[in-house]
């Protein structure tokens, strides 16, 4: 019910059009500005990233840069070692211990100078010890064997001693030598600790972490601590080896342990092997757009409520008159149109609509008007056209007749393509002996081919009475028709003339169709010689055939209508398949048969195609049970 005026749908459509409108402008926006907060969040991330790396490389470079100065100053300084160990611990305190190991000079007599180390317990105290009598053979460990060719220094494997609870590490640098090559390492030890420290202090956005990798993909340090020591996922090492300094999407389905999206940020470390790495899940980086997005998502339906309210408001002001238009209308539809319409103001759309439909409304009222007469006419005209089919039909003979002798029967039928016609039929006593029938059909159709047919059916009556041959009712009928007919009308007419008492039948023809003879089960046409039709010519003559009916013959009488019947072909019903239909009715078969036959074989033949012409059947049977002998043909010319 809300949305069956214009109005609301209008005011839906404005709304449904912003609305579309607003989604897709704020979907390619989202879109856009999740690339711009994705670049930007990138760029700032890297830039944290290498802070933090850098700061890693600061202190390393600073242990570094310790252990190198060592080194140098003991090429040449082997028995200061204790000492110079001692005060380079005292002044750095992030170090742990100093070892300043050299190579023996004499393996099977150590001193405690050959190995000395400088420790710092955990109250800050120095203590001055040496490797030499440690359970594992110092110049065979691993450390010191590593140490001896970094000549640059290198970072040692993290562990984790006896008598701290923490992780180590040593930076080893190889004591050059005034003889040989190599005397020994440096390795200055520090904390872990700090390390674990830069990770903790950065500031990040929440559920981000931050992790730092070995050369073998070992975590050295991780916010998340039951990482640290173990191997990172493969997903995350070949994301690493492919970062080329861009940071690269992780998904769960790339087999990392992740439980979501992420983007890694990776930065190494420089001077060593060790790789800077930050987490960032994704959620978290698109969770402000989402925020901002749903913000104006809420602006954007209040903007289209409003949008609603104004749009529905200024569409139904605008519709009034269409809806006054609209009760108007039903008035019309129910037939009144006695109504007055509000007179709207300038030349717009509804203000032309509404003055274009109160002239309709005149004008209407005016055909409606013209209509009914006209309607009152037809009705008049069709009362007149059934009273005169009346009247024609009461001027035709009954359909049936039976001679008092019961020797002749006849049946006729007249079937008019439309309400009245110009075919006919007529049969009518001349004397004790004879009946005259004959079959015509008018040159024209309606009702001036009724009014010809009623003249010429009442012209036969009375001109046939003094008459005993075809010929001479045809011609004295003709000579009358032909008076005043400057019209030009004519019809076409077979007559004939039978003796009651011996079936001996006359026919004459005016231009008619040939008549069909049904004998000994057989039909035929009988060649009757024509003369012009009735009206043309005052002068024309027609000559007579005779012909004597046998029992049980019969004779077809018929107008063009059943010759020329067509289907929808446009192909013609013709002589042949009237003969054939003639031919089917069983022998002894009634006047009344022969006419059903014919008709019902027409109307299936046209097949509810419209009628053609109008159709005027007249059957004639001969009924002499002691008739024998042979029929006789005879001609007699006028």
């Amino acid at each position: 019910m809300v949305l069956r005026s214009v109005a609301s749908r209008l005011a839906m459509g404005v709304v449904l059009g912003s609305a579309i409108v607003l989604l897709t402008t704020g979907g390619l926006l989202l879109i856009h500005t999740r690339e711009q907060v994705l670049d930007q969040t990138q760029q700032e991330y890297l830039a944290l990233a290498s802070s933090a790396a850098q700061r890693i490389q600061n202190r390393i470079d600073g242990v570094g840069g310790v252990a190198r100065v060592l080194a140098g100053a003991l090429e040449s300084r082997r028995a200061e070692a204790p000492a110079l160990i001692r005060d380079v611990l005292a002044t750095n305190a992030d170090i742990v211990n100093i070892t300043a190991a050299f190579v023996p000079r004499d393996s099977g007599a150590l001193v405690p100078a050959d190995a000395p180390v400088a420790r710092r317990d955990r109250e800050g105290h120095i203590e001055l010890t040496s490797r030499v009598g440690e359970p594992e053979i110092y110049w065979s460990a691993p450390w010191f064997i590593r140490g001896l060719n970094c000549d640059r220094g290198c970072w040692q494997p993290p562990f984790r001693p006896t008598d701290r609870d923490e992780r180590l590490m040593g930076y080893s640098v190889a004591i050059p030598g005034t003889t040989v090559p190599v005397q020994g390492v440096v390795d200055v030890t520090v904390s872990m600790a700090w390390l674990q420290t830069v990770l903790t202090e950065l500031e990040k956005t929440p559920h981000a972490y931050a992790f730092v990798l070995d050369g073998h993909g070992n975590f050295l340090a991780h916010e998340w601590m039951t990482y640290i020591n173990t191997q990172a996922s493969p997903a995350l090492l070949k994301a690493m080896a492919g970062s080329r300094g861009r940071p690269v999407r992780i998904t769960p389905e790339d087999g990392a342990r992740i439980s979501e999206p992420v983007w890694v940020y990776f930065v190494p470390v420089k001077g060593t092997d060790w790789t800077f790495g930050l987490t960032v899940p994704e959620q978290q980086i698109y969770a402000g757009v989402r925020r901002n997005f749903m913000v104006d998502v809420g602006l954007g339906m209040v903007t289209l409520l409003g949008v609603f309210l104004i749009a529905i408001v200024a569409a139904r002001r605008l519709m009034a008159p269409l809806g006054v238009l609209a009760d108007r209308a039903e008035h019309v539809a129910r037939g009144e149109l006695d109504f007055a319409l509000p007179t709207l103001r300038g030349d717009d759309e509804v203000a032309r609509l509404n003055r274009a439909f109160d002239d309709m409304r005149r004008q209407l009222a005016v055909h409606i008007d013209g209509a009914k007469r006209i309607a009152r006419d037809q009705a008049r005209m069709a009362s007149e056209l059934e009273i005169a089919r009346q009247i024609q039909l009461a001027l035709l003979p009954d359909a049936h007749y039976v001679a008092d002798n019961g020797q002749l029967e006849l049946y006729a039928t007249l079937r008019p393509a439309s309400a009245v016609g110009g075919d006919l039929y007529a049969y009518f006593a001349l004397g004790a002996q004879h009946l005259c029938v004959m079959v015509g059909d008018v040159s024209d159709k309606g009702i001036p081919a009724a009014l010809f047919m009623a003249r010429t059916i009442t012209l036969a009556r009375t001109m046939a009475t003094h008459a005993r041959s075809p010929k001479d009712i045809l011609a004295v009928l003709n000579r009358e028709l032909c008076k005043g007919n400057d019209t030009c009308m004519f019809v076409t007419l077979l007559c004939g003339v039978i003796e009651t008492g011996t079936g001996m039948l006359t026919l004459a023809s005016a231009g008619h169709e040939q008549p069909v003879l049904h004998a000994g089960g057989t039909a035929i046409l009988v060649d009757v010689e024509t003369g012009p039709a009735l009206g043309l010519d005052p002068e024309a003559s027609y000559p007579v055939r005779v012909l004597t009916l046998l029992e049980g013959d019969t004779l077809l009488m018929y107008t063009d209508g059943v010759s020329e019947a067509h289907n929808d072909t446009q192909r013609l019903y013709g002589a042949q398949a009237l003969l054939d239909s003639v031919a089917r009715v069983e022998g002894g078969a009634t006047p009344e048969a022969y006419v059903e036959r014919i008709l019902s074989d027409v109307d299936s033949y046209v097949d509810g195609q419209a009628p053609y012409d109008d159709i005027a059947l007249l059957a004639l049977t001969w009924r002499e049970a002691r008739s024998e002998g042979v029929r006789i043909h005879a001609v007699a010319h006028s």
